[in-house]
């Protein structure tokens, strides 16, 4: 993930002074609200709503560029996808050349017409600079954040197919903000965008009030940064946010929003995920169908793919240059075909296993590897770019969506599937939770939480003889730490877990993660852990883990670890029982003497699973 340095020069104690006319700055550091929320929800559809009973279904639509340069090839493709909604901006000089004076007199700029031919609607940017404004930085002076409301009230009175407005694009990263905005910190970003937003809406409810005005402009969903901006903004002058969460796995999407909604300032204003996209062509059709599921279950109001066309960064488009649709296009045209505008509701019957149904007539089911046989007459299974399957050798995967459509004489109450045997019963990915609150104590065994069900995980930290339970931090509540949530500890800025990473830095200190599982029942199971080192843009230098499993009757094991493994063990277990995973930072040959450096611990890829495979002894 990329940081935000804090440099404050001229230009930063320009923009200082400029605020003070603004309002006074929110504080950059920030604590997580953890009584806000009793635990992370797998629904947030509530958050969301806008006071409504239940969220309108999600609309899709697609990210294309032609503000930078007209393309009618992959315009006209837009009837072969189905697409009926754009995101994509208009560039302010090309607009506004002379102050005051707007001119559209090119393709670039008069796009939207042909939109309004086709009843196509636009989600459009207002993430621009002009020369005539603020030397051409991003605006942050009254003057130009005033002429850049002039200029978006412009363009939705010139332009009825504009219908909401995403004020910034990733202002919390270093990408598309500069000059002063970029110099002054977090908090000075915060301040001027909320002041963006204020202008833009105010000049744009004169002309078309019904226009929704979208705010937050994050990369990634960090509620360090978001939530001091929206309590700044008690009037909803942001009524929307606006999100890119490509750093977050689709099945951590509900914990994660989750934990944004810990915030009472986020409720009702709606999630719009304007940029969503996969940089794997393998699985990017399934990723499209996974994301667009999970956020409708999720009461979402808008996802659009990035990008239509490609753009030469890696991102997997809908079409080729010559307008021809990709498998991933394939895939978004079935969506928009079977699932876009209807009621969606999640029906997973445990936290291996993701099933939502759309209206009465389709299914859309991912997860655990366990089979699926089709029950209903006239039903039929596609994958997600629309191919259909046979009805044999069905089976669920944790990266490929399945979707079955029943006909239109199935009984709205069948559900015209059945599933078969998995013998996943504990996985540390799909049960990563976050928890509400901390605590701590001196003795590692007590139990300072009610116990886990059986079969789920507990995770804490051992250091320096007690335990120290884990604190939810929200995602950049300061610069150099993670833009997403992610699980840490009071005084040791360094340590952190998520779902996927874990680093036990604990500097000089000895110390480990913890953690520890019950499983469901007496028996044999095989327990499967997986690690790998990854680079980490925080640490000076990788140091190898040591992985220690300790079970009831068995000496404990200890390995160290330097490189990619899958360690797999056979394990007796009675009622009650416990198994105890460790990760340590690997100190052998380090010096930790008090004039060393401080030793740097990496991040490392982990996944702990247990299974009971004589639960499906035939795998069904």
């Amino acid at each position: 993930m990329r940081t935000i340095a804090r440099r404050r020069g001229h230009d930063g104690a320009a923009l200082l002074a400029a605020l003070s006319l603004i309002g006074p700055l929110v504080p950059e550091t920030i604590a997580a609200p953890q009584d806000r929320s009793p635990s992370p929800p797998t629904q947030v559809t509530g958050c969301f709503a806008n006071g409504a009973v239940a969220s309108p279904p999600l609309r899709l639509g697609a990210a294309s560029n032609f503000s930078q340069g007209w393309q009618p090839a992959v315009f006209d493709a837009a009837p072969t996808l189905g697409l009926t909604r754009l995101r994509d901006s208009l560039r302010w000089p090309d607009v506004e050349r002379e102050k005051g004076r707007y001119r559209f007199d090119s393709a670039s700029t008069r796009y939207p017409d042909l939109m309004l031919q086709r009843a196509m609607h636009l989600t459009l940017t207002i993430n621009t600079t002009n020369p005539l404004y603020d030397g051409g930085k991003t605006p942050h002076s009254p003057d130009a954040l005033a002429a850049l409301g002039r200029f978006a009230a412009a363009l939705v009175e010139r332009y009825p197919a504009i219908d909401t407005l995403e004020i910034g694009n990733e202002i919390n990263g270093a990408n598309f903000v500069t000059g002063p905005v970029r110099e002054g910190g977090l908090d000075a970003r915060r301040q001027v965008h909320l002041a963006t937003v204020r202008a833009v809406s105010a000049a744009v409810a004169r002309v078309r009030a019904e226009v929704t005005v979208l705010g937050g402009a994050t990369h990634s969903l960090p509620g360090g940064f978001l939530w001091p901006l929206l309590e700044n903004d008690p009037q909803h002058a942001i009524t929307g946010l606006a999100l890119h969460p490509y750093t977050t796995p689709i099945d951590q999407l509900p914990a994660q929003l989750g934990v944004l909604c810990r915030s009472p300032a986020v409720s009702g204003r709606g999630v719009f995920v304007t940029e969503f996209g996969s940089a794997t062509p393998r699985t990017a059709p399934d990723d499209l169908v996974r994301g667009f599921v999970t956020l409708a279950a999720l009461g979402a109001r808008e996802m659009d793919w990035y990008p239509l066309s490609p753009r030469g960064d890696g991102l997997v488009a809908l079409v080729d240059r010559r307008g021809a649709r990709t498998p991933t296009g394939r895939a978004f045209s079935f969506v928009q075909s079977h699932l876009a505008g209807k009621p969606a509701l999640a029906q997973s019957p445990d936290r291996f296993t993701f099933i939502t149904r759309f209206a009465t007539h389709a299914w859309v089911l991912w997860g655990a590897p366990r089979p699926l046989t089709l029950t209903g007459t006239g039903s039929q299974a596609f994958d997600a770019s629309g191919e259909p399957l046979g009805h044999a050798n069905l089976r669920l995967a944790p990266d490929r969506a399945l979707i079955v459509l029943a006909d239109g004489n199935a009984d709205p109450a069948h559900t015209p599937f059945t599933l078969g045997c998995s013998p996943l019963v504990a996985d540390s990915f799909y049960q990563f939770a976050y928890p509400a609150a901390p605590r701590t104590g001196p003795d590692e065994n007590a139990r300072h939480t009610p116990p886990q069900p059986p079969g789920t995980f507990e995770r804490f930290a051992w250091v320096k003889g007690q335990r120290q339970d884990f604190v939810t931090l929200p995602g950049q509540q300061r610069s150099g730490v993670p833009w997403t949530p992610y699980l840490g500890l009071p005084g040791y800025r360094a340590a952190r877990i998520d779902a996927q990473v874990l680093r036990p830095d604990f500097g000089r200190e000895d110390g480990a993660f913890v953690l520890r599982l019950r499983p469901p029942h007496k028996g044999v199971f095989r327990l499967e852990a997986t690690l790998a080192p990854v680079s980490s843009a925080h640490a000076t230098g990788s140091l190898p883990l040591t992985l220690s499993l300790e079970t009831p009757r068995t000496p404990p094991v200890s390995e160290p670890l330097d490189r990619a493994t899958t360690l797999t063990r056979t394990i007796l277990f009675e009622a009650g029982e416990a198994l105890t995973v460790r990760f340590a930072a690997n100190r052998a040959g380090q010096s930790v003497g008090p004039d060393s450096p401080r030793p740097r611990t990496g991040a490392v890829r982990y996944r702990v699973q247990l299974f009971d495979d004589a639960a499906c002894p035939h795998g069904a």
